[in-house]
This record gives structure tokens, sequence and C-alpha cells, in this order.
């Protein structure tokens, strides 16, 4: 069983309460204390020691779920002082994540999962989830052959130093960013203003890649790139895509011909494929993203029409 120590509002206990209860019911976790930010005179919540935030120092727990929703600032500031390792804090809003389990979550968060992705959906999965990002493929995009390329001879590519190619022009944000390469491959950079500060940051995840649970994804727009996929060297993967296809590794999304791609994501497939990661979505998770990250066969939770 996980022992837990609580730290937030007030108010935020009482909104998360009712999934905590479900971890405790299933004998997942036991509440050891409960960190208030506000200055009172509780002693206890439901039974549960109230304490201050230095107590924590002096307390055995195993995780600290930071119930916190605002200023984050605080939060890193504050587990500074403490000297806290991030590893050790989950966020309480990942308990109200479909079909959430706190043990299988917690064996997401020690596996370091890397999540190759040529679209959002990687960066999304890990926010949602309030993961370290232990890939570089962040805030970027990929065409499809590049993607590809790449996949095909992963750690050479990861090797190569990243070099700028030149400015492209995001208009959903209204200004340039970086192109940058690995060899002969491209980089869209959409997210970064400029090429060093992209460049560090894309050095610094990379250093965090864990080759030993690597974890690909890609929205494929083309029926040619489905075999392409399906036949890449690695063991855990997803492709989403709107051809008809009944591979095991393959998510399909019979929605194009009813236009409710054109009409609700003129973006394309890909902003599609984007909002089903998101913590708040507009669409039904087609999977369940713990099992899915923890290499379970039973991830699915749709079956459509097509």
């Amino acid at each position: 069983m996980i022992k837990v120590i609580l730290w937030g509002p007030c108010a935020e206990y009482d909104k998360f309460l009712k999934y905590f209860e479900c971890e405790i019911l299933k004998n997942n976790m036991i509440i050891e204390a409960i960190v208030l930010n506000e200055e009172n005179l509780i002693r206890s919540i439901d039974g549960i020691e109230v304490i201050r935030i230095d107590e924590l120092l002096v307390r055995s727990y195993d995780y600290l779920i930071d119930m916190n929703q605002v200023d984050q600032r605080f939060v890193i500031r504050i587990l500074e002082l403490l000297n806290i390792p991030r590893s050790k804090v989950i966020p309480a809003r990942v308990f109200g994540q479909p079909f959430f389990d706190l043990l299988r979550y917690i064996q997401v968060k020690e596996s370091r999962v890397s999540i190759i992705a040529n679209t959002c959906w990687g960066g999304y999965t890990y926010n949602s989830l309030g993961l370290e990002f232990t890939s570089p493929f962040i805030n970027m995009y990929m065409n499809a052959d590049d993607y590809l390329k790449m996949l095909g001879n992963f750690r050479r590519y990861m090797e190569l130093p990243l070099h700028f190619i030149e400015e492209g022009y995001e208009p959903g944000l209204s200004r340039n960013f970086p192109v940058a390469g690995l060899d002969n491959i491209k980089l869209f950079l959409n997210h970064y203003t400029d090429f060093n500060s992209a460049a560090v940051i894309w050095n610094k995840r990379k250093s965090r890649i864990n080759y030993d649970n690597l974890f690909v994804e890609m929205a494929i727009n083309r029926q040619e790139d489905i075999d392409k996929f399906l036949g890449l060297p690695f063991k855990h993967k997803i492709g989403f895509t709107t051809f008809p296809c009944n591979e095991p590794d393959i998510l399909y999304f019979p929605i194009t011909d009813n236009g409710y791609l054109q009409n609700k994501y003129p973006g394309g497939f890909g902003y599609f494929v984007n909002s089903i990661a998101m913590a708040v979505s507009n669409e039904c998770k087609p999977y369940d993203i713990l099992k899915l990250l923890n290499h379970e066969e039973d991830y699915l939770r749709l079956s459509m029409y097509g």
C-alpha cells in the first residue's frame, strides 16, 4: 500500500476527495497526513492529521500528492527548499483520468517511458499524467517521410548534433520558428522562437531518453505509411489513422466521410489525435492511457463502426 501525504488548499482536498477515496477502497493507498496552505487552527480533517509543511522533512511517506492547481512556481520553490525530488511528487489532477489506478500510474511513472511522436500527442500525454519529459519530441512536429526515416535508424539519428536550417512560420501563434535538422531530416520546432534555446532543451531532454522503454506514436495520414509504421523495429507503438486497418497497433477512426474532421478540426487529423491526448479533451479517450503505456493488451476502450 502506498503511503501519501496530501498538500494544498483545503478546498482542493474536498474537490479530489472522491478520487482519493476510490484508491483507499482499492487498498492502493493510505493518507498519512495533510499539509494545508492556509494558516488556521485545523488539527485534523476526516480523522487525518494536519501538519506543517516543514514536517515533511521528518515524516515517512512514499509520495507527496500536490493539490496546488494554480501557482506551480510556488510549488517548485518549496520543493527545492525542502530538497524534495520531483520524482516523489504526483499532481492530484491525474487522479481524474478515466480508469485511474494509483499502482498502475506509479508503474508508468517509475518506468520512465520515452514517448517518440510526430505530433504533440507525446507532450500532451506527458502533461496530462504529470510526468517528466524523458523525450526530446515535445512542442514540435515532423513530416511523415522524415519521421519514418528517422525511426528506421533511431539510435544513429539521436547521436547526431542538431543544426539550424531555416526559419518557418507558425500561423496559429503568428510568429516565426526555427526549422532544425538531424543530418538529412527536418524537425519543425514550432513552439520555439530561436534555435539556440530550442537546441539546449532538445539536448537536455535527449539525454533522458530511456532506450529500454521506448513508446512510438504516429498520426498516419497516408495509406502507404501504415505498412511502413507496422514494420518499424519497435516493440511498443501505436498509430492513429482514418484509413481502414485491423492491425493491433493501429487505431482506425472512420471520421472522414461524415465531415467530422473538417467541421471540428479544420487543422486536420493531427489536431484530432492531439485532442484525445489532452488532460481535458473534447473527445472520449479511445484508450486507457495507463494500460497503453504499461504495454497491457486490453488498453482499448472504444469499438467503432467502419
